[in-house]
């Protein structure tokens, strides 16, 4: 109980409030068993049979309590709902309701944050500046302003003090999380301090405006030759850690839209635009917007689509995307090898438990009715939700980058098939897969690939003898000798190994060259000398070179063997 001793009053009413909630919402049980019952109101604590009563429906009471608790829990639950691989399906489908709607605060309070951070009085920025708020949330409200200019733009303010109560409220949720883990042993298979840490980090992030302007800065650049997708420009001079001026984009939220006609627009094209938006995102830039739900999309005019909220945003390796592409094709080709290896590549994997048998097995159940089909069946919804089934499973804790590409996908599909069922999301990623794969059979990319797989290897060769060594010196710790007499035999093995590796470092790269000079040849690259490629020619000669290098070091190694110097 050593939290309440140093934590402020402010603190110790807030997890006052936080059991007080819990008793409302019928987890009386849990604040007992928590000992957070001393902070209940005297007739709450004489309610004896509230604490014995059986908690049901427990996913909803959590979703409300949640709620009721606002700010920050509401933030901690839509991100909850996020890790689909950490957090059960029924739970996430509660979390996703959850809605950061808070009252605004007052007009006078938003001039003092605006004039602090921009270090004047608010005429002098802004012609026009709108009271009323146009959306209000637990971080911030936007407001519609017009510039000295004259242009038109969306400003978001952040709440004062907000940091400070954030802070706080996750300070509070680590010590939650323990005694949750403390006392409900079953929990600990949620990972529920990963999800705190990961929340932290994000509402850190969130905290400071400058780097979703980055963000929306990055999605502007990628698309500002794109005439169907607006991206609002942020206005560098005017923001700041805590406002944020951007244009402001008019149009109505797409799950609003009641007739595209009236827009000069056609849902088929609309949505057309918004899934190509999305592929190119994932495929060609490698960064996504995390929450692509209807509210934060807007249709303009024309079919033309513009993206709101960048406080979420996934970033993928080219790696990720790999082992993407290598589960669908697994999942085509029956390859159940790849697949294992996908998902453990992707994540993080307690291997102790890891049982390779059954999680094939598992995949067979699962995935069954994908064997042989077409690419276009795959439902994404079903298949992300076996995928996250299995990670709790077997507890590979996936990166948060690969859910919200998940989550991005299953909540376009979602709204597909709720206003344009005909639109099948698999059509617009199969042809993106396709063009991966033909672009990494390139020979240039095969013979990247080759070389950079060789450097790899060289470089495990080179490093393995210091990483033996280090190993030799811990485990013999204490015992001088002996770490003496087998560190000299260490010392030979690494000369010998590394002389191995110099050796395998010229074959690898002869290899290279084979199969460059090979493809220069087939493709005829010019200038032609007597038929052949003159690049073709001086790969030869490398090799010629390179091949004598290799076999000299070979044979005066041997002579040298033989002479007992070694």
């Amino acid at each position: 109980m050593g939290l309440f001793n140093r934590d402020t009053a402010l603190e110790i009413k807030r997890i006052r409030q936080i059991a007080n909630v819990l008793f409302k919402h019928g987890l009386a049980h849990a604040v007992e068993k928590m000992n957070l019952k001393s902070h209940l109101s005297f007739h709450k604590k004489i309610q004896k049979q509230e604490f014995i009563k059986p908690i049901t429906s427990l996913p909803v009471r959590l979703r409300e309590v949640l709620g009721s608790l606002g700010g920050t829990f509401v933030k901690l639950g839509q991100m909850m709902s996020l890790r689909h691989d950490l957090v059960p399906k029924e739970y996430c489908d509660e979390f996703e309701k959850l809605q950061d709607n808070v009252a605004p605060l007052g007009y006078p309070t938003i001039r003092r944050v605006v004039e602090t951070e921009l270090g004047g009085p608010i005429n002098h920025f802004f012609k026009e500046f709108s009271k009323i708020p146009i959306a209000s949330a637990s971080v911030g409200q936007v407001h519609k302003a017009k510039l000295r200019d004259g242009k038109i733009v969306a400003v978001k303010v952040q709440r004062p003090n907000i940091e400070q109560t954030f802070n706080s409220d996750i300070k509070i949720l680590y010590h939650i999380v323990n005694l949750v883990n403390r006392h409900y042993p079953q929990a600990r298979d949620y990972n529920l301090k990963l999800m705190v840490e990961e929340f932290e980090v994000y509402t850190k992030k969130e905290m400071d405006y400058m780097l979703e302007a980055r963000n929306i800065d990055i999605f502007y650049k990628n698309f500002q030759e794109n005439e169907n997708v607006i991206i609002p420009k942020v206005h560098w001079d005017l923001t700041k850690k805590r406002i944020l001026v951007m244009g402001f984009i008019n149009g109505i939220k797409i799950s609003k839209v009641k007739d595209f006609r009236k827009l000069a627009s056609s849902k088929t094209q609309t949505i057309d635009n918004l899934l190509n938006c999305l592929m190119d995102q994932i495929f060609e830039y490698r960064v996504f917007h995390g929450d692509p739900h209807p509210g934060n999309i807007l249709l303009t005019s024309k079919n033309k689509i513009a993206l709101l909220d960048y406080g979420i945003v996934g970033r993928l390796l080219p790696e990720m995307i790999d082992e993407f592409q290598n589960i669908l094709v697994g999942l085509l080709q029956q390859d159940l090898d790849s697949i294992v290896k996908a998902y453990v590549n992707l994540g993080i994997s307690d291997k102790a438990d890891f049982d390779v048998k059954e999680f094939k097995q598992d995949l067979m159940e699962k995935f069954g009715e994908y064997y042989g089909a077409e690419l276009q069946q795959i439902d994404f919804t079903r298949f992300f939700t076996n995928s996250f089934d299995l990670a709790r499973k077997y507890k590979i804790y996936l990166p948060l980058n690969f859910t919200l590409l998940a989550k991005a996908l299953m909540t376009l599909q979602g709204y597909c098939a709720e206003y344009a069922p005909h639109f099948n999301l698999i059509e617009y990623i199969e042809p993106r897969v396709k063009e991966m794969m033909e672009e990494k059979a390139r020979p240039k990319n095969v013979l990247q690939s080759f070389v950079k797989t060789a450097n790899s290897f060289k470089n495990f060769v080179q490093t393995f003898p210091g990483e033996l060594s280090n190993m030799m010196r811990t485990i013999t710790k204490g015992a001088h000798v002996n770490v003496d007499v087998q560190h000299n035999h260490v010392t030979d093995l690494a000369l010998e190994v590394n002389r191995s590796s110099n050796r395998v470092t010229f074959g690898l790269i002869i290899a290279a060259l084979i199969i460059g000079v090979a493809i220069i040849i087939q493709a005829n690259v010019p200038p032609i000398i007597k038929g052949m490629p003159l690049l073709a020619y001086v790969g030869f000669f490398f090799i010629a070179w390179l091949t004598l290098l290799l076999t000299v070091s070979i044979l005066r190694e041997r002579r040298i063997k033989k002479g007992g110097k070694l």
